[in-house]
C-alpha cells in the first residue's frame, strides 16, 4: 500500500470504516444469529453470560460517525505497532514471499 501516508492507505481506512458503518446497519440481525449461536452450546467462547453483549459492543452503537473514524484511525495504528502484526508480517514474508 506505499505506506501509512499513502493514498492507498488512507483508503484502506476508508474501506474499515464502512464495512462498521455497514456492519452497525445490519448489528441486531447479527447479534441475534450469535445469540442463537450462544443457546446452541457448542462454541466454547460463547458459553460467556457476557459474551453477547461484549459482541454488540464491538460495533460502538453509541458512536457517531467521527468517533467511529477516530476510532478505526487508532485500532490501525494500534495494529500497525503491534508485534503480533510484525510476526505475522514476517511469517507471510517468509512462509510466502508476501510483504
Amino acid at each position: 500500500m506505499d505506506g501509512e501516508s499513502s493514498d492507498m492507505f488512507a483508503y484502506f481506512k476508508i474501506l474499515i470504516l464502512r464495512g462498521l458503518i455497514a456492519a452497525r446497519k445490519h448489528c441486531d440481525q447479527i447479534i441475534h444469529l450469535v445469540d442463537i449461536m450462544r443457546m446452541a452450546g457448542q462454541l466454547p467462547c460463547l458459553r460467556s453470560s457476557t459474551a453477547v453483549s461484549s459482541f454488540r459492543a464491538r460495533f460502538h452503537p453509541g458512536r457517531t460517525e467521527q468517533q467511529l473514524r477516530t476510532l478505526v484511525d487508532r485500532l490501525v495504528r494500534d495494529a500497525l505497532n503491534s508485534l503480533s502484526t510484525r510476526l505475522y508480517d514476517n511469517y507471510q514474508y517468509y512462509t510466502n514471499g508476501i510483504l
